[in-house]
Protein backbone atom coordinates (compact mmCIF):
# COMPACT_ATOMS: atom_id res chain seq x y z
CA UNK A 1 0.00 0.00 0.00
CA UNK A 2 1.50 3.31 -1.09
CA UNK A 3 0.15 6.21 0.95
CA UNK A 4 1.31 8.96 -1.41
CA UNK A 5 4.18 11.38 -1.73
CA UNK A 6 5.17 13.66 1.12
CA UNK A 7 6.98 16.70 -0.26
CA UNK A 8 9.52 18.82 1.59
CA UNK A 9 8.64 22.49 2.24
CA UNK A 10 10.82 23.67 -0.66
CA UNK A 11 9.51 20.87 -2.91
CA UNK A 12 13.14 19.74 -3.46
CA UNK A 13 12.55 16.28 -1.99
CA UNK A 14 9.74 13.82 -1.45
CA UNK A 15 9.21 10.38 -0.02
CA UNK A 16 6.57 7.68 0.02
CA UNK A 17 5.63 5.32 2.81
CA UNK A 18 5.48 1.75 1.54
CA UNK A 19 3.43 -0.53 3.79
CA UNK A 20 5.56 -3.34 5.19
CA UNK A 21 3.48 -4.78 8.05
CA UNK A 22 1.63 -4.22 11.28
CA UNK A 23 2.58 -4.89 14.89
CA UNK A 24 0.21 -7.34 16.55
CA UNK A 25 -2.44 -5.16 18.25
CA UNK A 26 -0.45 -2.11 17.20
CA UNK A 27 0.43 0.37 14.48
CA UNK A 28 1.65 -0.14 10.91
CA UNK A 29 5.30 0.10 9.92
CA UNK A 30 6.78 1.04 6.57
CA UNK A 31 9.77 1.18 4.27
CA UNK A 32 10.34 4.56 2.68
CA UNK A 33 11.27 5.55 -0.82
CA UNK A 34 13.11 8.87 -0.66
CA UNK A 35 13.56 10.79 -3.91
CA UNK A 36 12.81 7.55 -5.83
CA UNK A 37 15.43 5.56 -3.82
CA UNK A 38 14.27 2.80 -1.51
CA UNK A 39 15.94 2.91 1.92
CA UNK A 40 16.72 -0.73 2.56
CA UNK A 41 17.21 -2.56 5.85
CA UNK A 42 15.26 0.04 7.86
CA UNK A 43 11.64 0.30 8.98
CA UNK A 44 9.77 3.43 9.99
CA UNK A 45 6.63 4.49 11.79
CA UNK A 46 4.33 7.15 10.40
CA UNK A 47 5.92 10.02 12.37
CA UNK A 48 8.14 12.50 10.49
CA UNK A 49 9.13 16.17 10.21
CA UNK A 50 10.91 18.17 7.52
CA UNK A 51 13.06 21.14 8.41
CA UNK A 52 11.93 24.45 6.85
CA UNK A 53 14.83 24.57 4.38
CA UNK A 54 14.31 20.99 3.09
CA UNK A 55 17.79 20.03 4.28
CA UNK A 56 16.79 17.44 6.91
CA UNK A 57 14.10 14.83 7.37
CA UNK A 58 13.46 13.41 10.86
CA UNK A 59 11.78 10.01 11.12
CA UNK A 60 10.66 7.51 13.73
CA UNK A 61 12.70 4.41 12.94
CA UNK A 62 11.57 1.05 14.30
CA UNK A 63 14.31 -1.22 15.56
CA UNK A 64 12.02 -4.15 16.40
CA UNK A 65 8.67 -5.39 15.15
CA UNK A 66 8.31 -8.02 17.89
CA UNK A 67 5.43 -6.70 20.01
CA UNK A 68 6.75 -8.57 23.08
CA UNK A 69 10.16 -6.85 22.89
CA UNK A 70 9.11 -3.42 21.75
CA UNK A 71 8.48 -0.87 20.90
CA UNK A 72 12.12 0.03 20.37
CA UNK A 73 12.36 3.15 18.25
CA UNK A 74 14.98 5.69 17.20
CA UNK A 75 14.95 9.30 16.15
CA UNK A 76 16.63 9.07 12.77
CA UNK A 77 17.74 12.12 10.79
CA UNK A 78 18.48 12.17 7.08
CA UNK A 79 20.80 14.90 5.84
CA UNK A 80 19.36 15.38 2.36
CA UNK A 81 22.11 17.68 1.08
CA UNK A 82 24.93 15.29 1.93
CA UNK A 83 23.11 11.97 1.52
CA UNK A 84 23.80 10.84 5.10
CA UNK A 85 21.69 9.26 7.83
CA UNK A 86 22.12 9.08 11.63
CA UNK A 87 20.28 7.57 14.57
CA UNK A 88 20.19 10.41 17.07
CA UNK A 89 18.41 8.79 20.02
CA UNK A 90 17.17 5.25 20.72
CA UNK A 91 14.58 4.24 23.32
CA UNK A 92 13.12 0.93 24.48
CA UNK A 93 9.49 0.44 25.43
CA UNK A 94 8.63 3.85 23.95
CA UNK A 95 7.93 5.71 20.74
CA UNK A 96 10.04 8.67 19.60
CA UNK A 97 8.08 11.38 17.83
CA UNK A 98 9.91 14.12 15.92
CA UNK A 99 8.17 17.42 16.69
CA UNK A 100 9.96 20.25 14.89
CA UNK A 101 13.23 21.71 13.70
CA UNK A 102 14.26 25.07 15.12
CA UNK A 103 17.45 26.18 13.39
CA UNK A 104 19.92 23.32 13.80
CA UNK A 105 17.96 21.80 16.71
CA UNK A 106 15.50 18.93 16.43
CA UNK A 107 12.82 18.77 19.12
CA UNK A 108 11.27 15.39 19.84
CA UNK A 109 9.02 13.61 22.30
CA UNK A 110 9.40 10.23 23.98
CA UNK A 111 6.04 8.57 24.57
CA UNK A 112 6.18 5.75 27.12
CA UNK A 113 2.78 4.18 26.53
CA UNK A 114 3.06 1.60 29.30
CA UNK A 115 3.19 4.29 31.97
CA UNK A 116 1.31 7.01 30.06
CA UNK A 117 4.27 9.39 30.22
CA UNK A 118 5.47 11.85 27.57
CA UNK A 119 8.69 13.85 27.80
CA UNK A 120 10.08 16.45 25.40
CA UNK A 121 13.76 16.77 24.47
CA UNK A 122 15.94 18.48 21.92
CA UNK A 123 19.38 18.01 20.41
CA UNK A 124 21.56 20.15 18.19
CA UNK A 125 22.41 18.51 14.88
CA UNK A 126 25.93 19.91 15.34
CA UNK A 127 26.38 17.33 18.13
CA UNK A 128 25.50 14.37 15.92
CA UNK A 129 28.70 12.46 15.12
CA UNK A 130 27.46 9.10 13.81
CA UNK A 131 26.45 10.09 10.26
CA UNK A 132 26.58 7.22 7.75
CA UNK A 133 26.77 7.54 3.97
Amino acid sequence: MDLGAYKSPGKKHSFDFIFEGQIRFGPDYFKIQLDSNLITDRLFGFEFKWDAESKYLALQEWLTTDYRKGPTTALTIIDLENGKIARVKTVEKAFIIPLEFVGDVIKYEIDQLSIDKKQKFQISLKKVKNWEG
